[in-house]
């Protein structure tokens, strides 16, 4: 086992409101040395893939990177966004990070069809393991068996476990649920799943090594600066909507 050092108290809250029942924790810039080494060890240790092919090149520049923007549904400024906007046509394949276990596949209002899964392989020293998320997508292609829903249930989430490759497709890119244009939402965090409030989620840009960006919905404070951001950059945000 290839441990990651302990990063809890390396953490802050997520800034701004945190919706749903979780707390999330994220990199505390104070320590950003740290965070640099942590993510530069994470790249070292373990061969990561992309969701989909050239994704850095297609992460909305507007909306879509790790940190603060303004929030396109909610109309919220300074909302913190926790993961990487990736757009591509509809029905683009989208593929795991890592080899992985499927936790869950299924609907939620905000998240539309979405897929969830565990990478034992990567944990850190206070026992935090690596989970990876993707939103909005057209279709799943690995879920459940009711029967296996129901054995799940019984186990409390353990059993069965369904391997998944890293070469094996997920699910295809769509615009379900709380989504602005056809895109792939990808989420990454460190947790401890049965302790709440130990959710660290992490800069996918960063895992992956690829330039990471301030979104330029960043300084929007008001919908009626929204509305003329969108107005002045109508024509770069049409290549965000593709379907």
């Amino acid at each position: 086992m290839k441990f990651l050092p302990t990063v809890l108290d390396k953490t802050i809250k997520r800034p701004g409101n945190d919706s749903g029942k979780d707390q999330h924790l994220v990199p505390d810039p104070e320590y950003s040395e740290f965070w640099e080494a942590f993510y530069k060890s994470l790249r070292s240790k373990f061969n990561f893939s992309a969701p989909v092919l050239g994704f850095e090149e297609k992460i909305n520049p507007y909306f879509g990177y790790f940190g603060y923007r303004f929030h396109p549904h909610k109309k919220e400024p300074k909302y913190f966004h926790l993961g990487v906007d990736i757009t591509d046509k509809s029905k683009t394949p989208i593929y795991p990070i890592l080899d992985g276990v499927l936790e869950y596949s299924g609907f939620g209002i905000v998240n539309g069809n979405y897929v969830f899964l565990s990478h034992d392989e990567v944990k850190t020293e206070d026992g935090l393991k690596l989970y990876s998320l993707y939103m909005h997508l057209k279709s799943p292609s690995v879920k459940f068996s009711s029967y296996e829903k129901m054995l799940r249930q019984i186990s409390f989430n353990h059993y069965p476990q369904i391997k998944i490759s890293k070469n094996q497709t997920i699910g295809l890119m769509g615009s379900t649920g709380n989504s602005e244009g056809v895109h792939v939402h990808l989420h990454l965090q460190l947790e401890l799943r049965d302790e709440k409030g130990n959710i660290v989620v992490i800069d996918p840009c960063e895992v992956f090594g690829v330039s990471s960006f301030a979104n330029l919905s960043a300084s929007i404070l008001t919908e009626e600066d929204f509305e003329k951001f969108k107005e002045e950059n109508k024509e770069g945000l049409k290549k965000f909507k593709i379907d």
